[in-house]
């Protein structure tokens, strides 16, 4: 068989070469095919994606051609009879010593060596029935099927919400880490890739100014179903793929729903685990530990009232180890806030002996460029660490924003704590910061949210999981102050990061700070907290404890402690 109308094997699948016939259509797949589609790589100039462009159409409206009845039978003469009406030619099929003859929807028929049949076999599909999945899922890559609802959801998802997010910013942005990222994690399993059209859904209808629409409705009761089956069926711990449905069905109700339902859910995400064996067991998964972390840091609630991250007896969750005993909330806190103090004194004295006051200090401070400049005034990471106003309406989601922000300065300070602030393992660390800070694809120093997922995320040194775990857990102490003692913090560890020049400098932003303020603060609301989780103070009354359905199988998870 002739090489004419193939693509060379440095050319991309797909595309024309000079000869073939723009008509031409491919039949049966090679033995070697697998009757799928594969990205195609190397389709870097526009003339090559126009031409690949033009082809899938071709084959799309030859398609739409075929299923309304437009293919022509072959000749008496050729077949004695009608060929089915599944027959297309293959460009592989034509060899050198048949250029004269035409195409056979221009009237002439093929020889029936050149003739392919369009079913593939029993149970099998041709690659261009799976192009029938449409733009947003040509290679059939959904976990259901592909409707117009679920196309016009996953093209909000990952076209329109991060461009809403990125239209205002100086740097474009093609794909978006984060939501490259989720995306990926979501499509290969049913329950998050539901999750995510539930979120598409409440947004889109949101821009629409509808509070709740179809899609929501439909979308959250498949993604419910989806999870109470899978719960149904649990011999054991729960499974990646249902422990992030319920996440997403928590994060839903945070933000567009019941808080009390919210509540419900994120105790029973927490019970599913710690059955699991805490953060530590899905560190096999770290895209699903990223979201998690994520959600807990950004999204939890410095209360019981609504979605407490770290604050009844699983406060040392992100921590826990399998069958480890449990300890009551009050001891577990009180444990937490001896960390944070030790952890911010330590820092205090820290910085306080790298003061530049000597010419040995400053000669030390010159040599170490990332060190010294990385968090200066108007650099890019300073920006995304600013406090800065955002223009939020909903507290909540102003909420997200500080918690974010308050999260980075506390792993960024912790990084400094473990290795010293002029330290080599330190200055290499900040150097891969700066690195991913200056990609193309790079969305950092967008926000403090968009900070926070690099950190978690590209990050896989020794040691770098207790970190997260650590910071966690610091995070939901500072969460408990006040907004005056919160202030303090974020500006003290804000000075630790740029290093002040003098003493006074340092004087001046811990002069607010108060050690034992902010001790009894966050012990006075834990202890509150405990009163209201002690399952021993039956005199407080639970309200709020009716599942969201009869048939929910999330909120009977929830912890008689939470």
């Amino acid at each position: 068989m002739s090489s004419k109308g193939s693509a060379t094997p440095n050319e991309p699948r797909g595309l024309l070469r000079k000869g073939t016939s723009k008509r031409d259509t491919p039949g049966r797949a090679p033995a070697k095919f697998q009757q799928q589609f594969e990205f195609v790589e190397g389709l870097n100039s526009k003339e090559q994606r126009k031409k690949t462009r033009s082809w899938v159409t071709t084959q799309h409206y030859r398609r739409k051609r075929y299923e309304q009845g437009d293919a022509r039978p072959e000749s008496e003469h050729e077949s004695r009879g009608k060929v089915p009406k599944a027959s297309i030619p293959s460009p592989s099929d034509f060899q050198s010593n048949n250029e004269g003859e035409k195409h056979a929807a221009d009237g002439v028929p093929f020889s029936p060596n050149r003739v392919v049949q369009w079913s593939a076999g029993p149970g099998q599909s041709c690659f261009l029935q799976r192009l029938g999945g449409g733009r947003a899922d040509p290679f059939n890559s959904y976990p259901i099927l592909a409707t117009r609802d679920v196309h016009e959801l996953v093209d909000h998802y990952y076209f329109v919400i991060p461009s809403l997010v990125h239209r205002h910013w100086t740097r474009a942005v093609r794909r978006p880490r984060a939501c490259w990222d989720l995306f990926n994690l979501y499509r290969n399993h049913e329950i998050p890739f539901l999750g995510m059209l539930h979120h598409a859904a409440h947004h889109l209808a949101g821009m629409r100014g509808i509070w709740m629409s179809l899609q929501t409705f439909e979308f959250k009761q498949r993604t419910l179903a989806a999870v109470n089956q899978s719960l149904q069926r649990r011999q054991g711990p729960c499974d990646d793929w249902t422990i992030i449905g319920v996440g997403l069905l928590a994060n839903a109700e945070r933000v567009w729903g019941d808080r009390e339902t919210a509540r419900m859910h994120w105790g029973a995400l927490k019970q599913l685990l710690l059955e699991r064996g805490g953060f530590r067991a899905l560190q096999s998964n770290p895209t699903m530990h990223t979201k998690l972390v994520w959600s807990f840091i950004a999204l939890s609630w410095p209360t019981a009232n609504g979605n407490p991250a770290y604050v009844d007896g699983f406060v040392e969750s992100a921590a826990a180890l399998p069958h480890s005993p449990s300890v009551h909330p009050d001891s577990a806190f009180r444990s937490s806030c001896h960390e944070f103090t030790q952890f911010f004194d330590a820092r205090r004295s820290q910085v306080l002996k790298n003061l530049p006051s000597t010419p040995a200090q400053q000669r030390i401070l010159r040599t170490h460029r990332y060190r010294a400049t990385m968090f200066q005034e108007g650099t890019e990471l300073a920006n995304a660490l600013k406090s800065v106003e955002t223009g939020y309406e909903n507290p909540d989601k102003r909420r997200a924003v500080d918690n974010c922000r308050i999260a980075c300065l506390i792993h960024l300070n912790l990084v400094m704590a473990e290795h010293g602030d002029f330290a080599q393992a330190t200055e290499e660390y900040l150097q891969a910061l700066q690195r991913i800070l200056e990609e193309a694809d790079d969305d950092s120093s967008l926000s403090a949210e968009h900070l926070l997922w690099t950190l978690l995320s590209l990050f896989r040194s020794p040691g770098h999981y207790e970190r997260v775990w650590k910071m966690s857990r610091l995070v939901g102490v500072v969460k408990r102050t006040r907004a005056h003692t919160w202030t303090a913090i974020e500006n003290a560890l804000r000075a630790f990061l740029r290093l002040p020049e003098s003493i006074h400098d340092l004087e001046s932003a811990l002069s607010v700070w108060n050690r034992e303020e902010c001790l009894e603060e966050v012990v006075d609301m834990g202890n509150a907290s405990s009163r209201i989780l002690d399952p021993r103070a039956v005199a407080v009354p639970v309200q709020h404890d009716i599942p969201c359905s009869g048939d929910c199988r999330i909120c009977p998870l929830k912890p008689t402690t939470f």
